[in-house]
This record gives C-alpha cells, sequence and structure tokens, in this order.
C-alpha cells in the first residue's frame, strides 16, 4: 500500500511524529484491533486507527485537529492489543505538542481548558485542588451552577470540604522543580537547541 504521494512535507510530518513519539508507525498493520477495543472510539471519535491513517497519509493539519488524541485517556488497551506494539499515548503525546508549537487551536477546547487548570492547581498546591479545579472549570465555560447538586451531595457526605476551597498553601519544593524542568525543556525546544 503506497501511503505517501511522495510529497516532502508529508514525509517531514511522518518521520516528526515517529521521531518524537519513538513509535515506528510505518509498522501499522491497518487492522483495527487498536480502535476496536478503544475505550473512547465512538462516532464523533474515530479512535487510534484513523489518526494513524492520517498520519501516514501525511494528512497533517487532519492529524493535528483529530479529536483522538485529545480524548487519549493513556488506558493502553490500544498498545496490547496491537499486532507490532505501537503505544498510541506516546503517539498522542507528539501531536499534543507539535499542535501547540504550530498554534493549532484545540478540536476540544473544555478538555484543554480542564487540562491547564489542573496542572495549574499541581504547580501551585502540590496536587489537584479538585473544587478549585471544577469551579474554575465551570465559570471559565460559562456554567457556573453545572455540578452545584453533585458538589452538595459529596459535601453532605463528607467527600469534598468547601473549607479546601478557602486553604491556601504551596507546593513543596519538589513539585516546583518538576515544573521548572518542564519549563525549561520546553524553551529549549522552543528555541531550537
Amino acid at each position: 500500500m503506497n501511503r505517501l504521494t511522495g510529497a516532502a512535507v508529508e514525509k517531514d510530518f511522518l518521520s516528526r511524529v515517529i521521531e518524537e513519539s519513538g513509535q515506528n508507525l510505518l509498522a501499522c498493520l491497518q487492522c483495527g484491533k487498536c480502535s476496536g477495543g478503544c475505550p473512547i472510539s465512538s462516532d464523533e471519535v474515530a479512535g487510534p486507527r484513523r489518526l494513524i491513517a492520517e498520519i501516514l497519509y501525511g494528512n497533517k493539519r487532519q492529524a493535528l485537529e483529530d479529536p483522538t488524541w485529545w480524548y487519549c485517556v493513556a488506558c493502553g488497551t490500544c498498545m496490547t492489543r496491537c499486532p507490532v506494539e505501537i503505544n498510541m499515548y506516546r503517539v498522542a503525546t507528539a501531536l499534543a505538542e507539535m499542535a501547540e508549537e504550530e498554534k493549532v487551536p484545540p478540536s476540544e477546547p473544555d478538555i484543554h481548558l480542564f487540562e491547564e487548570l489542573f496542572l495549574k492547581s499541581v504547580e501551585k498546591y502540590g496536587r489537584a485542588n479538585e473544587l478549585k479545579v471544577v469551579m474554575n472549570f465551570n465559570l471559565r465555560t460559562h456554567h457556573p451552577f453545572k455540578d452545584m447538586g453533585v458538589g452538595m451531595t459529596l459535601m453532605r457526605k463528607g467527600a469534598i470540604n468547601p473549607g479546601e476551597f478557602l486553604k491556601g498553601g504551596r507546593a513543596g519544593e519538589r513539585v516546583a522543580r518538576i515544573f521548572s524542568r518542564i519549563s525549561s525543556k520546553a524553551q529549549r525546544k522552543g528555541t531550537g537547541e
């Protein structure tokens, strides 16, 4: 099966995904076992098989805009079922980084926003402050009372404490070092070092 038309741009994209993910996508058989077991595959999210096909055909824009990698939950089912053991989570991570570098808007902006809020909470407090993350997410998506009923039930059962919202606290030095390393790596990658 001739997957690429031979255009340099197509080959560059495929080579870059292979290099950044560390996965040999050329070995993909397109058997569909990955998508067959994928918990996120649906009518809206075609799954890993189509995403790999987009990459193999050099459809850079479609691959970077594909919702599959936004929904990926890193469960490992695709890799377990794959006869050539392609790790789609690594492919998804490589695509996410490429999309951010190339300023491709997220196909799933709410997921992107939630991830940002979650990471900011971990960076600030050393762990996710669930109440703050959910409240900030609901405010930013213009649904401030969306989870109010569930929140009240969780408070009554003692699963969440409204005092957590008022708590300060800071992340420890270890967490600060982790985020510092990530930031340094991103800066180096941005400058091409």
